[in-house]
């Protein structure tokens, strides 16, 4: 028996409506993403906000810097928009470039306007669990879907792959609020199959393809699959453009074995997608 698909395109598209309407009643709506460089892959996911974003009525503002911008230019670029009282959200996308701090940059967001929850501030808010936390994108798109498939992680033994800032750190604090006990697995993990063999969730955000294959899973398991790996192909997809994408887990395998999977492309992604804006209307009605 196949794995039940947890669909990220249908939760996105019946939420998008939600969306629509509340943005409709807003007057200052405008997202500004400041990006640095010219990297294809970020320029696709940019190009992406920026259809999801005309679709749902919210204005953005993309501000490009060349690779060798400096800090100071940044910054002067994230100034300016912190005082534009229509620019109620602002990304950096990243990554950066290796000259410039990373850490800097993104602390110079107003927290107010700090779309991503990466600047100090937010990151102390989800850290700590707080209620009125928000989450970075994937995070909350994750959560959002699960909730749509009623899926409660309350008493869960979850097992997330992957610790970086963006999604496996975020993830764990997420779940534990929740009321899960979490195991955060990565490279240096011993025995990755002994770990996710036990869980009752498997989330994976490591970016390696078939890191995830039968012999890690279980019957009545649910698996998330975060990683976005390109490979060589025909297939395009929507979510990089002219790219075909696999995640971390090997899906014709896996999901002969588990209840629930979610597929790549088609399962985080467009939930990341939506969790973006989901931010962005917090803040505007904040």
């Amino acid at each position: 028996m196949s794995a039940q698909i947890l669909d990220g395109r249908k939760v996105r598209d019946l939420l998008t409506r939600g969306l629509v309407e509340k943005f409709a009643n807003l007057s200052a709506k405008t997202m500004a993403i400041i990006q640095v460089g010219d990297r294809a892959e970020s320029t696709s996911y940019i190009k992406g906000k920026k259809a999801f974003a005309e679709k749902i009525g919210v204005a953005t503002q993309h501000i490009q810097l060349p690779e060798d911008a400096t800090l100071e230019m940044v910054l002067e670029k994230i100034e300016n928009c912190n005082g534009d009282p229509t620019i109620r959200g602002i990304i950096v996308q990243l990554p950066l470039p290796l000259a410039l701090d990373r850490d800097i940059i993104i602390n110079a967001i107003d927290p107010e306007k700090d779309v991503d929850a990466l600047t100090s501030e937010r990151v102390k808010g989800w850290t700590e669990g707080r209620e009125d936390a928000l989450w970075p994108a994937t995070v909350r798109g994750i959560k959002t879907l699960l909730e749509f498939y009623k899926i409660d992680l309350f008493g869960k033994k979850v097992v997330i792959i992957g610790r970086s800032m963006l999604v496996g750190k975020p993830l764990a604090a997420m779940c534990i609020s929740e009321n899960a006990t979490v195991t955060v697995c990565h490279s240096k993990t011993a025995d990755l199959a002994r770990e996710t063999l036990d869980a009752d969730i498997v989330i994976s955000a490591a970016g390696k393809q078939n890191l995830i294959g039968k012999e890690q899973v279980s019957p009545g398991q649910i698996v998330i699959d975060v990683g976005i790996n390109t490979v060589e192909g025909e297939k395009l997809d929507d979510e990089i453009a002219d790219r075909k994408l696999v995640g971390d887990v090997d899906f014709e395998e896996v999901s002969k074995i588990v209840a629930m999977i979610t597929p790549v492309p088609g399962g985080v992604g467009p939930m990341t997608v939506l969790g973006l804006f989901q931010n962005l209307l917090d803040l505007c009605e904040s």
